[in-house]
């Protein structure tokens, strides 16, 4: 079987030359491509893939460097999605925040006390749920449960030392236990980590709430927000397709 690499080698500005013909900015897609064909030679001549190192890069001359190379840019920013993607998405924003700001507006605030149905958190949810509903952490079990932990981290975290005055290590507190919380559900959400921080630096009407903001606004908006996901992202022929995804 012939070869079909015969010489590669590295050209400026991320070009590369194969057996001659020049390819620019496609080193990432000509190395892939490389190591596959150099496993079909292999598997035809017996021969170990690993005995023919495909390109080497070039490595930085300490450790300083190689720290801060790997900050180097990787890829392209990926294409633009469709208009349609984008009606659909804004649709679903729309509805949903309006939605809880309703409940919030024209019965939290207009017949209760000190419920709430809305927090800065939502706005990064609606992202999730509507703008990116294939990622696994903008499912409903994420977004739910996820919310509700990170909302239980925050209250004990004020409770525990906030209510004290020591502010900033109640804020980290709560952050960095919601992540855990969060890892220990299998639930992780980043609109939870605002959620945990919301219960620490928030108005008052967010600490007279006390353990309650776990089910208002945290479970219970977060329910409603996703009802509208499943209800909205569903009707958009741009179905996303994700293995875990019901969005």
């Amino acid at each position: 079987m012939t070869k079909a690499i015969e010489e590669v080698k590295t050209i400026v500005e991320g070009g590369v030359e194969v057996n001659g013909k020049y390819y620019h900015d496609a080193m990432p897609h000509v190395q892939e491509l490389i190591y596959l064909l150099r496993k079909i030679e292999a598997s035809n001549e017996n021969e170990s893939i690993e005995s023919q190192p495909l390109m080497r890069k070039k490595e930085p001359d300490n450790h300083f460097a190689a720290y801060f190379n790997r900050w180097r840019h990787k890829r392209d920013a990926p294409a633009l999605v469709s208009t349609n993607v984008v009606i659909w998405s804004w649709i679903g924003s729309f509805l949903g925040i309006a939605l809880l700001c309703y409940i919030h507006y024209e019965i939290c605030l207009a017949y209760t006390q000190n419920l709430i149905f809305i927090v800065g958190s939502f706005g990064a949810q609606a992202v999730l749920l509507f703008a990116a509903p294939k990622a696994p952490l903008a499912q409903p079990w994420n977004a739910v449960v996820g919310n509700g932990v990170s909302a239980f981290a925050g209250i004990c975290s004020w409770h525990l030392v906030g209510d004290g005055g020591v502010m900033w290590l109640a804020s980290a507190l709560a952050v960095s236990f919601a992540i855990v919380f969060m890892h220990w559900t299998n639930s992780l959400h980043p609109p939870g980590g605002a959620t945990a921080l919301i219960a620490v630096m928030e108005m008052n009407r967010v600490h007279d709430l006390g353990f309650l903001y776990i089910l208002f606004p945290a479970v219970f908006a977060s329910m409603a927000h996703v009802v509208v996901a499943l209800f909205v992202n569903n009707l958009s022929s741009d179905k996303v397709t994700h293995k875990n995804s019901i969005l």
